[in-house]
């Protein structure tokens, strides 16, 4: 990282906080045929008197996410950094709203962007207008640095060259991003869409499963793996109602995911 982000001095959050960080906006694993939802994970990391957050969620979670944090008494503007798993739409497509604040990306993730390299590898999912509008606030991080206390960057290829977690070291949390998208790919041993590598892809799941006691998708809820290396969760599952308006003589239909 180009400089070490300094404390605010932030009391201590209140709220659903786990450990040392909070769901601000639970991930969703679900698909459609209408193309992506990127219903992702957003959290808030606290260590030595600072507060990170990790990924931003996509446009549609904007006012959840000031809400959010406005619920735990938080001033967005206020925060210590942002770090931003990998540069898709759905995980750091709100990063304009955090002005002046420190937003930390792997360096090789950043360079896939700038350097046109997403556009080679056919990957629709870069929102590539916001990031070359604020590609100057970025400040690189490389795997294995610790850029906050007690938490290590730790590459995680595959889905993008350049997607990265958050390793909390003391509790050995892992914060995903999609190296690891949800639960039933984990266990399955299916990779996420893989515009680097399918097989660096993988690979993440060898490590994630012989250092990690927990892990925080980028598409689900926390969970941990069993003797048999079967995941548990540990958290209700997010509750999602959609509201569809079929005809104007009908009633609105709502389907409730849970």
């Amino acid at each position: 990282m180009q400089k070490q982000v300094t404390p605010t001095g932030a009391e201590d959050a209140t709220g659903r906080t786990r450990q040392r960080y909070t769901i601000l906006l639970p991930g969703i694993p679900v698909s459609s045929n209408r193309g992506a939802l990127g219903w992702s994970t957003v959290a808030l990391i606290e260590t030595g008197g600072l507060r990170i957050l990790f990924d931003t969620g996509s446009y549609g979670d904007r006012s959840l996410l000031i809400e959010r944090l406005q619920a735990l008494s938080i001033d967005p503007q206020a925060l210590d950094a942002v770090f931003i798993s990998h540069l898709h739409y759905d995980h750091c497509q709100n990063i304009d709203l955090f002005a002046d604040i420190p937003l930390l990306v792997s360096e090789r993730e950043l360079r896939y962007v700038l350097d046109g390299e997403y556009r080679q590898r056919r990957d629709p999912y870069v929102p590539a207008t916001t990031i070359l509008s604020l590609k100057n606030r970025f400040e690189t991080v490389l795997d294995g640095s610790e850029p906050f206390p007690d938490v290590r960057v730790v590459a995680l290829p595959g889905h993008t060259p350049g997607q990265a977690g958050l390793f909390l070291s003391r509790e050995k949390i892992l914060m995903a991003g999609d190296g690891v998208k949800n639960a039933w790919d984990f266990a399955n041993r299916m990779s996420p869409p893989a515009f680097y590598s399918q097989d660096a892809a993988l690979g993440n799941y060898e490590w994630v499963a012989a250092n990690a006691s927990e892990i925080v998708p980028g598409h689900d809820r926390p969970f941990r793996l069993g003797a048999d290396g079967t995941p548990a969760y540990l958290t209700a599952a997010a509750e999602v109602t959609l509201t569809y308006f079929p005809d104007p003589g009908l009633e609105p239909k709502e389907v409730h995911l849970s």
